[in-house]
């Protein structure tokens, strides 16, 4: 397969000079080396958009040995323009020309490599084709970080239908779509949300809705919840938040085997683990169980995803904002405000002009 020979050497890329604040170490470079062309077994991509995640932030923030500069960003949905010479995966069907979306691995990252570019190199098998039906600025959040620990997380929960989660966040990235896939297996879900977004939670599948805003103790209403004449505790709870007074309190409307499943701490979520299932309650140890929740990006998670969307469990991918790249500080700071419904997307490809609802 020839590889396409027009690709320029250099690029827009918001680069990381350290680590730190965003705002501090962040800039837009116009003129950055353009990856080299794929080895065996990778591709090149040119980017469409980029769907950010609260964990972009993160992977800044934080020192990394031997990382002297980083891209930022890991979801992305592009044109494969390059393959790489002898690629294993060219039997799957990547070729030139393809839409593609996936997550940045782990492994590239800690390198610095990062999907807030024109162009990006990554392995072959951590994409998947863009499905008809969805357009490029959707694919970029549904197929990457979010869809993907939707996956791991209804893997790990081994739900069954009837039973009955508790959902903190579900009008953010990762709750909208994992709504929808607990509805779609027949799980009773309730959603914690501020009131402006619960008629949407309730649109994607959520049985019950409840503001954490209407509520002077929250824990202790979902409490009353689970005891009230005909209820019982949940079998699972899913935060994707972050909010350890709702563990704390997870006695009060959690069944004494369910488990509390978190998806704030990365790669770093052993940690916590360790903290909440071994501690002893004077230490702050509490009598249920805590998993820590972390996808490693996969084409095979991806592709699940996929199959989740063309059964029709997934309807709709809600979309905040689209930011241009040249406004990307500003869609981080979109993100951090926690106030934002769904994902945020920034158009990388200037050509891109897709209709957003």
């Amino acid at each position: 397969m020839a590889p396409q020979t027009n690709i320029p050497q250099t690029m827009k890329a918001w680069v990381a000079f350290g680590s730190g604040r965003l705002r501090d170490v962040l800039q837009l470079k116009t003129d950055w080396p353009t990856p080299a062309p794929p080895k065996a077994g990778e591709i090149l991509v040119k980017v469409s958009y980029v769907a950010i995640n609260p964990g972009d932030p993160k992977m800044i923030a934080h020192s990394i040995p031997f990382r002297k500069v980083a891209i930022a960003g890991m979801d992305f949905v592009g044109e494969v323009v390059q393959v790489g010479q002898l690629s294993p995966t060219s039997a799957t069907g990547i070729r030139t020309g393809m839409i593609v979306a996936g997550t940045v691995p782990m492994t590239s990252i800690l390198r610095g490599v990062g999907s807030l570019a024109e162009y990006l190199v990554v392995p072959a098998h951590i994409v998947v084709e863009k499905p008809n039906g969805v357009e490029e600025c959707v694919a970029a959040g549904l197929f990457g970080i979010v869809g993907q620990t939707s996956i791991v997380m209804l893997r790990t929960a081994n739900l069954r239908e009837g039973d009955r989660v508790l959902l903190n966040g579900a009008s953010g990235g990762v709750g909208c779509i994992l709504t929808q896939m607990l509805h779609g297996i027949g799980v009773h879900v309730t959603g914690i949300c501020s009131s402006r977004n619960m008629d949407l939670v309730r649109r994607l599948g959520a049985e019950e809705v409840v503001d954490y805003t209407a509520h002077d103790d929250l824990y202790g209403h979902l409490t009353s919840l689970a005891t009230s004449t005909g209820c019982r505790p949940f079998d699972a709870i899913f935060d994707c938040v972050g909010n350890d007074t709702l563990y704390y309190r997870s006695p009060g409307y959690l069944k004494i085997d369910g488990k509390y499943h978190s998806i704030v701490h990365g790669p770093l979520g052993f940690i916590a683990e360790f903290k909440f299932n071994h501690w002893p309650v004077l230490l702050g140890g509490i009598p249920r169980t805590y998993s820590s929740v972390f996808s490693n990006p996969s084409g095979s998670s991806a592709l699940e995803v996929v199959n989740w969307f063309e059964k029709g469990c997934i309807k709709e991918v809600p979309i905040d904002s689209v930011f241009e790249i040249d406004d990307a500080l500003k869609a981080f700071e979109a993100l951090a405000s926690q106030r934002t419904v769904g994902k945020i997307v920034i158009r990388v490809k200037q050509e891109a002009r897709e209709h957003v609802a």
